[in-house]
C-alpha cells in the first residue's frame, strides 16, 4: 500500500441533495466501489416514483484526495452539496436547507410480495438460473445507525447497491428503512445475506425480483 493510499482525513460529514434523474443510479454505491471511501449514511428521505430530490446526510471517510474527487463527482453529476462539515466546521452553500420532514407512510411495504424466508427463495432462484440482480428491503435497527451497513455491502462483497427507497429520520432514534437493488454475482450475493443476517437484521426479499432484468449494471 502506497503512503497516499494509507492516509485518511477527518470525516467529512454532508448533506446532498441527489436529483430525482439519478434516483435509479447507485450514485452513493460509486463513492465506496470507484474512490474507496467508506460511507455511513446517517439521515435519508427518498421515496421512488416521485418527483422530489432524494435527501441523505452522509458521513464519508478515506484518502483526502480521493474524497477531494468524490465530491467533484458529485457536483458534475448535479447533486447539490447543501452543506459540508469537516473537523466540527460547517460550511453551507447559499440555497442551504433543513432536513426535509419525513413521512413514514410515503414508503409503503408489501407483505404479499415480500418474504423473510430468503434462503429457500434463493436456493429457487439459483436452480432457476435467474439473474444477478435481487431486490430486498432492509431494516437498519437503530443500534447499527453508527455502521455503514450499506456501504460494507459493496466494499466487502464487491455489490453495487441502489437504493431505491429510503427511510431514516435524522432526529429520531428510531429504525431506518431501504429499498435496495443489489447487483452481483450468485456468491456474492448470498454471502452478503448472511452478513446481513449474522447482524440480526430484518431483511425482507422481493419475490417479483426474481424475474427481472439480467444486465449488470457497471
Amino acid at each position: 500500500m502506497s503512503p497516499t493510499q494509507s492516509i485518511k482525513s477527518d470525516p467529512v460529514n454532508s448533506r446532498i441533495l441527489v436529483p430525482q434523474r439519478y434516483n435509479r443510479q447507485p450514485v452513493i454505491s460509486r463513492l465506496v466501489s470507484r474512490y474507496g471511501l467508506t460511507v455511513n449514511i446517517k439521515a435519508a428521505s427518498l421515496v421512488s416514483g416521485s418527483n422530489s430530490d432524494g435527501w441523505f446526510d452522509l458521513e464519508i471517510s478515506g484518502n483526502p484526495q480521493k474524497l477531494t474527487n468524490s465530491l467533484s463527482y458529485l457536483q458534475g453529476l448535479g447533486v447539490n452539496l447543501v452543506q459540508l462539515a469537516i473537523a466540527n466546521h460547517i460550511q453551507s452553500n447559499q440555497s442551504s436547507q433543513s432536513f426535509p420532514h419525513i413521512d413514514s407512510n410515503l414508503i409503503q411495504r408489501q407483505p404479499g410480495l415480500l418474504t423473510t424466508r430468503w434462503h429457500k427463495q434463493f436456493q429457487q432462484w439459483i436452480s432457476k438460473g435467474q439473474t444477478n440482480r435481487l431486490r430486498l428491503q432492509l431494516c437498519i435497527l437503530k443500534a447499527y445507525h453508527e455502521k455503514p451497513i450499506i456501504s460494507e455491502l459493496v466494499s466487502g462483497y464487491g455489490l453495487t447497491v441502489n437504493i431505491t427507497n429510503a427511510l431514516l429520520n435524522p432526529h429520531l432514534q428510531d429504525d431506518g428503512w431501504f429499498d435496495l437493488d443489489l447487483w452481483g454475482r450468485t456468491k456474492q450475493l448470498q454471502a452478503s445475506l448472511s452478513y446481513l443476517e449474522n447482524l440480526g437484521l430484518p431483511i425482507w426479499l422481493d419475490a417479483s425480483s426474481f424475474y427481472s432484468d439480467r444486465h449488470l449494471i457497471e
